[in-house]
């Protein structure tokens, strides 16, 4: 359960901007927005959060800051010496350029309320921390390890918690390397008290960057793996209003030794497999007509095929969701139907969250999602990029809000100038 991210210091963003998932008064007691976590800390989170902002305002960074911290955590142990770190730091601000970029999440599982983060530069890891807040009552938060960069002394000064961190801690501490997060490297050597955090960043964080860029593999892989699978990603597709009556998934992979030899092998097993998905349809005389979906399906379709198989794993583990641009090439409608998967507890029985970006403000129709739920990313005078939650206006009617969203008032959608051609 994602409670909250902060970043710092990276592409759009300067100063510390966070993002939080925590209920507000107003929408806590509403199970259609939030649920409950049993730790006191966060106590009712949100099912689902909406970016809305102009284009270049920042949403997008905001999503590869999570991609860029999640990668970190989960590719930082293949860092060889002199490898650098895949940082972006604020270019515009001169005060800036040479600091660190900083990450922090703060997330529930397992045993409790765990609170991460690092900050670094494309050559180091400057400092590195991490908490737990057990979800039973009256315990105090723990610290688990801390690490940090000493310039005069050329070195780390280290804390790992001996009471709850077993293990080879000298060496995991001798095996990390400054491009290399410890949490990696650690749990890499075997440190099973860190392993819960690790694992929830790993598998539980999901994040899409751009559903342009999603593949038919995941979904097409559910659907031959299991009919029950084949029969909700069906189910999902006709209830957002597509006519497809069935379809059917073949597997014609490419022949891989016709790949050059230069390309890895792991990268020609993927670019070799391949699927063939037929949509079966109903014509005029209620025969039945099978269309290709890659060839003859419009853009949404496909969208809306490749992203049911992830939205259903997400729904069905409860994993947090990060996707950006969720409406390309989606109706309304159909935008509005993906999201209230989340917001229903029937249908999200396990608390799944979704994080996403957007330019459609329907959303904000009233009783669809809760103003809690809605966040703006606003450029400053000096090109940076603010958070600022819809819950800081003091706002009546969500539709009246709507139109002076859509007119600038909110910073939402950029100030265009009067452009002329000579």
């Amino acid at each position: 359960m994602l409670v909250s991210f902060t970043v710092t210091n990276y592409r759009s963003f300067a100063e510390k901007q966070t993002l939080s998932l925590v209920a507000g008064a107003a929408s806590k007691k509403n199970n259609h927005f939030t649920f409950k976590t049993g730790n006191s800390f966060a106590p009712n989170l949100l099912r689902s959060v909406c970016l809305l902002g102009a284009n270049g305002a920042g949403k997008s960074s905001l999503i590869k800051a999570m991609y860029c911290f999640k990668g970190m955590v989960v590719g930082s142990i293949k860092n060889q010496a002199g490898d650098q770190i895949p940082v972006k730091p604020h270019l515009l601000q001169s005060d800036f350029c040479r600091q660190p970029s900083e990450f922090e999440i703060i997330f529930i599982h397992g045993d409790g309320l765990y609170q991460y983060g690092f900050s670094a530069d494309k050559d180091r890891v400057w400092s590195e921390w991490l908490f737990l807040k057990p979800n039973k009552k009256k315990t105090a938060i723990r610290k688990l390890f801390e690490r940090e960069y000493n310039k005069i002394e050329e070195n780390y000064e280290w804390y790992i918690n001996d009471t709850f961190i077993k293990g080879e801690k000298v060496s995991w501490k001798n095996q990390t390397a400054s491009n290399v997060l410890f949490l990696s490297r650690a749990v890499q050597l075997n440190a099973e008290d860190l392993e819960e955090p690790f694992n929830w960043i790993k598998k539980h964080l999901k994040i899409i960057e751009s559903t342009d860029r999603l593949s038919l593999h995941f979904t097409s892989r559910q659907c031959m793996g299991s009919e029950t699978k084949k029969k909700q990603i069906t189910s999902l597709l006709k209830s957002v209003g597509l006519k497809i009556e069935d379809f059917k998934v073949e597997r014609k992979d490419r022949d891989i030794d016709k790949f050059p030899d230069e390309i890895p092998h792991h990268i020609k097993e993927i670019l070799a497999e391949k699927y063939v998905i037929k949509t079966y349809h109903t014509n005029n005389k209620n025969e039945a007509v099978l269309l290709d979906l890659e060839k003859d399906e419009s853009d949404g379709t496909n969208v809306l095929y490749c992203m049911s198989g992830p939205l259903l794993e997400v729904l069905e583990n409860g994993y947090t969701l990060i996707v950006d641009e969720l409406h390309n090439s989606l109706h309304p409608h159909a935008l509005k139907i993906l999201i209230d998967l989340f917001l229903n507890p029937k249908t999200n029985k396990n608390n799944a969250q979704l994080v996403f970006t957007s330019h459609e403000t329907s959303v904000m129709e009233k009783g669809f999602m809760h103003q809690d739920q809605v966040w703006l990313t606003e450029k400053t005078d000096n090109e940076s990029t603010q958070l600022v939650p819809l819950s800081e206006y003091k706002i009546r009617d969500l539709k009246n809000f709507q139109k002076a969203y859509l007119n600038g008032r909110y910073g939402g959608i950029p100030k265009l100038k009067e452009f002329s051609h000579d």
